[in-house]
């Protein structure tokens, strides 16, 4: 006798045959999310002073945090076809794009990149950021609300779990990213920008779920990152840049 249940909502430990949201969650799991979250923002910051650079940082952060820990503990990093297109999620996602885009408009120092550097920096580190953040962000959300399956335990999981990813978002921009993609100007309506990120963090993580994929997720980040690029007309020159020899 045989069931038709669909292959999404079936337990699996085969990579091809699960959304990483679904995937149940171990107690190392919570050791591991919170090690991330609390430890690797100091530690990638501590890195890039020592390394006069942010490459190791970002080997540690988009390698090991968001690549091979995510396939270790998932099985897959959940680029795939998405079982629908989240418009109305999507499309919210791209306003708050807009009002950041706005809000940052004119609010940066111009760096005054080459044109090469500048075009080099939109193309290949602005998709890659945000192919690969959200990947660690949505595992330390989702080591807490997938350890307990239902109940309360699982909305005390959730809880938790928000707290712990906006806490990691927070401190990766604080202590890394602020090192050398610098802050506004001081005036205006600064104080908003913290707010508009945790709405599209939280923009971030409806997409992935209703979409069981991190492909609209990526296109927002991605042009997230875009619009800070090329406002503040910036090169991002000492993300490859040796120690000196001095």
């Amino acid at each position: 006798m045989t069931t038709n249940v669909p292959i999404d909502t079936m337990p699996s430990r085969h990579p091809a045959a699960r959304f990483g949201g679904d995937v149940p969650m171990r107690n190392p799991d919570l050791l591991l999310a919170s090690m991330v979250a609390l430890g690797l923002p100091p530690l990638a910051a501590w890195l890039f002073g020592v390394t006069n650079g942010a490459f190791a940082s970002l080997i540690l952060y988009y390698g090991i945090a968001c690549v091979l820990l995510v396939l270790w503990r998932k099985g897959t990093l959940d680029y795939r076809q998405p079982a629908r297109w989240p418009w109305i999620s999507f499309a919210a996602g791209l306003a708050l794009v807009a009002i950041i885009m706005a809000t940052n408009w004119g609010a940066y120092p111009d760096y005054g990149a080459t044109r090469i550097g500048l075009l080099l920096t939109a193309l290949i580190w602005a998709p890659l950021n945000g192919a690969m953040e959200q990947l660690s962000w949505q595992y330390v959300l989702d080591a807490w609300r997938n350890r307990w399956p239902a109940g309360w335990p699982r909305w005390l999981g959730l809880a938790i779990g928000s707290i712990v990813m906006v806490t990691f978002v927070t401190l990766i921009h604080v202590l890394f990213w602020s090192l050398f993609l610098r802050a506004k100007r001081a005036g205006g309506i600064v104080w908003l920008t913290p707010v508009l990120n945790t709405f599209l963090t939280g923009v971030y993580v409806r997409l992935y779920f209703q979409s069981r994929s991190m492909w609209p997720t990526f296109v927002i980040h991605t042009l997230v990152d875009l619009q800070l690029v090329l406002l503040a007309d910036y090169l991002s020159y000492r993300i490859c840049r040796l120690p000196s020899a001095a």
